[in-house]
């Protein structure tokens, strides 16, 4: 006689730590990287960064006991682990994924989605279009591929998500201003390093950053937040990250980011003019720290002279 299924089980695990919060924050504590955790537990590097994700189960017990040696746990924090690892193994997760014994009731109707704030965080290559007519179709897509990979591993790193790839323009989302400055830097990096190895390509990435309402659908996000973001990446040199007054009233000290502000800017599709800011590596600036009155502007608007910039156009194509 099969098993009856419990109605209205909510997922009590919630209420209890996550393995893969765990096993990240215990590898950043011991500065491990992921290659390096990956190799002491003898499994890839793209599966155990699918696990700090949460977008794949604990393994198994063997790799577990693995992970905790490399990790050095002892005491409650091994024992902790160890707990999370059985609460959110393969079997667990399937007890509660739809159609397992604690599946959440289906709703009765459909309910359009909640609007939520979001941080984007839009990159593209800068000169891509030139170097497709260059070097050819296959190394631009090789290229647009490469990028993919280090928005997909960085957006991870920092608790985010890449959400889609057109063609060489990467759109990812979080939940943290902070962590989407942050991750703005290592894309920087992962990529002038990869640059530097291969002659020849495209010297950097734009990133643009804003935080707002927007509403999650089936194919992306829609709201006017990702809409300044891709204005503002349009605007950003290779190897600059320009964000909106929003981030830096949200997240206003971050660690090695100094945020400059870059005069205002008319982007297109906004009736007002907008302050953009530069985040910058902080040893990089020999500048005072961004104020007030450089966010919001004065009271003197004839001192400023916006310019008008049609974001639809990139200048390095």
């Amino acid at each position: 006689m099969p098993f009856p299924k419990l109605p209205n089980v909510p997922d009590w695990r919630q209420f209890t730590p996550r393995f893969s919060d765990l096993l990240r924050d215990h590898r950043t504590l011991q500065g491990l990287s992921v290659e390096t955790l990956a190799a002491a537990a003898e499994i890839s590097p793209e599966a155990l960064s699918e696990i700090e994700a949460g977008t794949r189960a604990a393994p198994p017990k063997k790799v577990v006991r693995a992970l905790a040696t490399a990790l050095k746990l002892a005491g409650d924090d091994k024992e902790d682990f160890f707990d999370a690892a059985e609460l959110h193994s393969p079997h667990m997760d399937a007890l509660f994924a739809p159609g397992g014994l604690f599946a959440a009731p289906k709703p009765d109707a459909q309910v359009a989605p909640p609007a939520a704030i979001f941080v984007f965080l839009i990159a593209d290559i800068r000169g891509y279009t030139s170097y497709t007519e260059r070097a050819g179709d296959e190394a631009a897509a090789q290229l647009s591929q490469r990028l993919a990979t280090m928005a997909r591993e960085v957006a991870q790193q920092w608790h985010g998500r890449l959400v889609e790839m057109r063609g060489d323009e990467a759109l990812c989302a979080f939940a943290s201003a902070r962590q989407a400055v942050q991750a703005a830097g290592d894309l920087h990096e992962r990529y002038a390093k990869y640059a530097a190895s291969q002659p020849g390509l495209p010297s950097g990435v734009g990133v643009g950053l804003d935080v707002g309402e927007a509403v999650q659908v089936d194919d992306g996000y829609r709201g006017a937040a990702l809409n300044r973001a891709a204005r503002l990446c349009s605007l950003a040199a290779p190897g600059e990250t320009l964000v909106s007054p929003g981030i830096v009233y949200v997240a206003p000290h971050v660690k090695g980011v100094r945020f400059v502000a870059r005069g205002q800017e008319y982007l297109k599709g906004f009736p007002e003019p907008m302050t953009v800011l530069l985040a910058a590596p902080a040893e990089a600036v020999d500048a005072e720290p961004v104020d007030e009155s450089d966010l919001y502007g004065d009271t003197e608007p004839d001192m400023r002279v916006p310019t008008i910039h049609d974001a639809t156009t990139r200048d390095d194509e």
